[in-house]
């Protein structure tokens, strides 16, 4: 039996803050397990979340400087985890998924802020970063980075869903995944909730207190994106570019904007699932379930339109798979890289092959 202990850092494009995750991994027999020893989220200062949100805008010198400052910060913070729990002689290494700020795999370009070299300083722990680097210089989409750890960790489940700040899909078929992001979510959901002075829209409420507005609607799902067929990807910016322009320009109330914005995440997953079901010749109905996680989960009213529009069930696990479930994926991605075993899937991010991703930066 191998075991492993390992800290997974997850930092999502809806920059509600740094997930940190102690876990313990086994393998025995080809088949893995895992167990959450300690986890936390540390929510990010307003300065951080304005740093952040405005860096794809700046110039060179302040992407660097940030990316430097963003790992010592991001250290910082984990060695305050360990320290406070005494779990020092409890873990092998740091995996961390870094905070995205470019994504354009159709220039093989893709980039994760929070320097792994500043994080394995700041900490005396050998750090697994750029995990998605290698797949994107095959000719990938560099994500969905969750399916290899849902195949190993969630066997008893063949559909997922991930609902943070975008939304992506997995399907374990008989001899491949796929994955792929299918729609926004938190991103801007969060940022029209902006629009009343509140952080975000509690359980959907507001939401589900609007009127659905039927152009607004319409002007959503004509974006080329979601005609696309997979291997595709989505990015913050996408939804600032894209998204968020049509969304100002309609002149009506934000529980408007909120609920209409609602069933258009909500139709899209549907489609997304009828796309695998149209592409692959499975059948999917309400007898299938598909294990849902992220902050998009606590949406209440989002769940309902799902449970209304996807052809199959949505299923709520634990809090702790909710809230954790990338940063535990981080984590299992990077004992795979500590194995040197492929942790990223050609046949989800159109890869020329299978791929084994991160950089390692040693403490010492």
């Amino acid at each position: 039996m191998a075991t492993y202990h390992a800290l997974g850092l997850m930092s999502g494009s809806s920059l509600d803050g740094l997930d940190i995750v102690h876990c313990r991994f086994e393998e025995h027999e080809g088949k893995w397990h895992y167990e959450i020893l300690n986890a936390t989220t540390v929510p990010y200062p307003t300065k951080w979340k304005l740093r952040l949100k405005k860096l794809v805008l700046q110039n060179a010198i302040t992407y660097l400087k940030t990316h430097v400052f963003f790992g010592h910060y991001i250290g910082g913070l984990v060695k305050d985890f360990i320290d406070e729990r005494g779990i020092h002689d409890q873990i092998d290494f740091i995996a961390s998924h870094g905070q995205t700020v470019f994504h354009q795999p159709e220039n093989r370009l893709t980039s994760q802020i929070g320097d792994g070299a500043a994080i394995a300083t700041a900490t005396g722990f050998p750090v697994i970063a750029e995990l998605r680097s290698a797949d994107v210089a095959l000719g990938g989409q560099g994500t969905p980075l969750v399916p290899i750890g849902e195949k190993h960790l969630f066997p008893d489940h063949d559909l997922f869903l991930n609902m943070g700040g975008i939304a992506n899909i997995t399907a374990k078929l008989n001899d491949r995944i796929i994955a792929f992001d299918v729609s926004p979510v938190n991103l801007p959901l969060n940022q029209v909730a902006q629009f009343a002075n509140i952080e975000y829209d509690k359980n959907g409420d507001m939401a589900r207190s609007g009127q659905l507005n039927n152009d607004l609607l319409g002007e959503l799902n004509k974006s080329w994106y979601y005609d696309k067929e997979y291997p595709k990807s989505l990015s913050g910016g996408w939804v600032s570019k894209v998204m968020m322009p049509v969304l100002k320009r309609f002149r009506i109330p934000v529980e408007d904007k909120l609920r209409t914005l609602t069933e258009h995440i909500a139709l899209q997953i549907a489609n997304g699932l009828e796309m695998v079901h149209r592409k692959e010749g499975i059948e999917l109905d309400k007898s299938n379930d598909f294990l849902l996680s992220g902050g998009g989960a606590y949406n209440q009213f989002l769940v309902e339109r799902l449970q209304e529009l996807a052809p199959v069930t949505p299923k709520l696990p634990g809090d702790e798979v909710i809230q954790y479930k990338e940063a535990i994926i981080t984590g299992f991605a990077g004992v795979k890289r500590m194995r040197n075993e492929v942790n990223m899937l050609g046949s989800v991010t159109g890869a020329e092959r299978d791929n084994i991703g991160g950089c390692i930066y040693q403490a010492r």
